[in-house]
């Protein structure tokens, strides 16, 4: 198994060249010091913001709203938000894509069985891209300040 240490830079591909890096923690830690930094850059500076779950769509909307970003990007991130070694865009295409393509159970995994039997009625869904929002523990959100 790869180590997640390896991942730790992947969220760059979709992160615009100098770019303001947030990563939000669960709880509102420094939250003001990060809304201030944030305010203190130039009007359209990119901006990307990352957390992990719980919450982590309705956290990165608030965040970007009270910090003054325009949303320009929204993406999935696994397995996790600072390690991802995958990044996908929060959209129906490609979360189709990854879900019928890309994704698969764990082998020897304790609960495969189930697991399986999961991913197989999301495999089944029209979009799937509002499940792997709801089980995908890491978000990524690319912006630039107003």
């Amino acid at each position: 198994m790869i180590a997640p240490n390896r991942w730790r830079g992947n969220s760059r591909v979709v992160a615009p060249e100098n770019a303001f890096q947030v990563h939000l923690a669960p709880f509102r830690r420094n939250r003001r010091d990060l809304v201030r930094a944030i305010g203190a850059l130039a009007p359209g500076s990119p901006v990307v913001v990352s957390t992990s779950a719980p919450w982590a769509v309705a956290r990165c909307r608030r965040f970007a709203s009270q910090a003054g970003i325009d949303i320009h990007r929204e993406y999935v991130a696994l397995p996790t938000a600072r390690a991802p070694a995958y990044i996908i865009e929060d959209a129906p295409a490609s979360a189709s894509t990854f879900v019928q393509h890309v994704l698969v159970v764990p082998p020897r995994a304790l609960l495969s069985a189930p697991i399986d039997a999961a991913l197989t009625l999301v495999r089944r869904l029209p979009d799937p891209s509002r499940a792997l929002r709801m089980l995908a523990p890491g978000r990524i959100v690319v912006g630039a300040r107003r």
